[in-house]
């Protein structure tokens, strides 16, 4: 997550403001679940609106806020967002927010009480948005979910992971639940004759190797094995690892925080080992996320632990810099526990919520679910994914192939934040080897996933205190790297955050998992 790691997560739910900015939100979705035959026509399912589409006698007008990560706004005149509505016989009134000031938007949106239709909220976990649900602000859809041929198959795993008290407020945006994973330079494996690691002991072979072996023989000690930032963002696919709870575990019907557990010491252990013997970067606790990815492009660092899919947009400059340079991923490494994956993010990225006071009568709700059902349907799902045939991609002997990737970033990509899909219907397409490898692992690692059993439930002493709360832990688990602090203090770091609202947020989270075991 940008901003805030799981760990700050955990213990505060979102903190105080309204919403979160989120990590993964640039990243393209649904990634890798295509079930069509590669020699279908993608022109059959995309790309021209067929005339027996049913269509109001004139469009309905929808108004929605949701936010961009590219460089501009979309374009009034986007071509793409024309296909949409005349698909789905709508005009759409879109307010575009730049990401880094999404947040600040939202609430000032709200604070001001003229409401779109559709809000994009990222920060669905916050105190204010729990607040303004549970007090009738938005529509609760759950009920009505099960008439859309579309939105009756969202996952019921994360909609149950969204839901506050066991209500539905909103369409989530999905994302792969088994997102993360491994990303490191082959040709670096191969220059220092290793095998790509199996194990937790091979995953410390290697970042040694990277380290100390010269991979990239230029003669000089001047290579990191992993590279690290504040947030940590390798701990929790780690902890994974050596069998650790996703943020939360149950143990005797009774909520345990993860850090209670010795997997977790395991992997502070394990940090500390790297730290002392300098195979990662030694101002990792001061090192914004990003510089993580911008470390590998200069040739700095063998590998680090992200979302697979950061390889196929980020790493452009390494290959200008290197065009030798080969990127690889790995999903599956073997710990005490077997191979297992913690659930990425809950498995979503943001609801599409209702507010009453702008979508004020069911007929106005029910043309809304209609138009987001629509919205997930095979010829959006694939124009999302390829764009529009003749500009973005060509049909080569049945399959689609990308033709002006510029033209896609413009048109397609600066408007992905509305898609909501899982990518169930795409077009299987012309992807690289590695696109397709980590697609692959996207839907064969959904076995191994590990689920926090607490995701839907809140703590009114976390949302409270949280931000103090997780600063005890996250300064006591830095200076335990370091060696600036014991085995023994780190326990009384734990305690510490226990007495300072803790046990009672333990109680709280206990009390709602056994309400929903009735």
């Amino acid at each position: 997550m940008k901003g805030w790691n799981r760990l700050q997560v955990a213990m505060s739910f979102g903190g105080a403001i309204i919403l979160s900015a989120v990590l993964l939100a640039g990243c393209s979705q649904g990634a890798g679940k295509g079930t069509n035959s590669a020699k279908e026509s993608l022109s059959e399912a995309s790309t021209s609106v067929p005339e027996e589409t049913a269509k109001p006698a004139a469009p309905i007008k929808l108004s929605m806020i949701n936010q961009y990560y590219s460089v501009e706004p979309p374009k009034a005149d986007n071509e793409a967002i024309k296909f949409i509505e005349e698909y789905t016989g709508t005009k759409l009134d879109i307010t575009w927010v730049p990401n880094s000031a999404y947040t600040d938007k939202i609430n000032a949106t709200i604070a001001g009480g003229e409401l779109p239709q559709i809000m994009m909220i990222t920060g669905n976990k916050s105190p204010s948005i729990i607040n303004a649900a549970k007090s009738g602000m938005f529509w609760e859809i759950g009920s009505y979910l099960k008439d859309y041929p579309n939105l009756s198959k969202l996952n019921p795993l994360v909609l149950d992971n969204i839901a506050i008290e066991g209500k539905t407020y909103g369409v989530f945006r999905s994302r792969p639940v088994a997102r993360e994973g491994i990303i490191l330079r082959k040709d670096w494996l191969d220059a220092v004759g290793l095998e790509a690691p199996k194990t937790i002991d091979d995953f410390y072979n290697v970042i040694k190797a990277f380290a100390t072996q010269d991979p990239d023989k230029n003669g000089k000690n001047d290579t990191f094995g992993m590279y690290e930032g504040r947030g940590m963002n390798g701990f929790q696919a780690l902890l994974a690892w050596h069998g650790g709870y996703n943020m939360y575990g149950i143990e005797d019907g009774k909520v345990v925080p993860d850090f209670f557990k010795s997997e977790y010491l395991d992997v502070l252990k394990f940090y500390k080992r790297l730290y002392e013997e300098k195979l990662i970067n030694q101002d990792f606790a001061i090192t914004p996320g990003t510089k993580r990815v911008e470390a590998m492009n200069q040739g700095n660092a063998g590998l680090i632990i992200s979302a697979l899919d950061d390889v196929n947009s980020g790493f452009n400059d390494l290959i200008k810099v290197n065009p030798n340079a080969e990127l690889d991923v790995i999903s599956r490494i073997s710990g005490p526990a077997g191979e297992r994956q913690m659930l990425f993010n809950g498995g979503y990225n943001g609801l599409y919520m209702f507010p009453k006071t702008s979508v004020k009568t069911e007929e106005e709700l029910k043309n809304i679910l209609a138009f987001l059902d629509k919205l997930s349907d095979e010829k959006i799902q694939n124009l999302f994914e390829w764009g529009i045939e003749g500009k973005h991609y060509k049909q080569d002997n049945g399959v689609p192939v990308r033709t002006d990737g510029k033209a896609y970033e413009t048109d397609i990509n600066s408007i992905n934040q509305i898609r909501y899909d899982d990518g169930a219907l795409v077009t299987a397409g012309e992807d690289a080897p590695i696109v397709k490898k980590y697609k692959q692992m996207f839907k064969d690692n959904v076995e191994i996933v590990v689920p926090n059993p607490v995701e839907a439930f809140q703590s009114t002493t976390l949302a409270e205190k949280g931000p103090e709360m997780t600063k005890i832990l996250t300064d006591a688990r830095v200076k335990f790297i370091m060696g600036e602090i014991d085995e023994s203090a780190w326990q009384k770091a734990v305690e510490s955050w226990r007495k300072s609202g803790g046990d009672q947020a333990i109680q709280e989270l206990t009390e709602q998992y056994s309400a929903v075991q009735k």
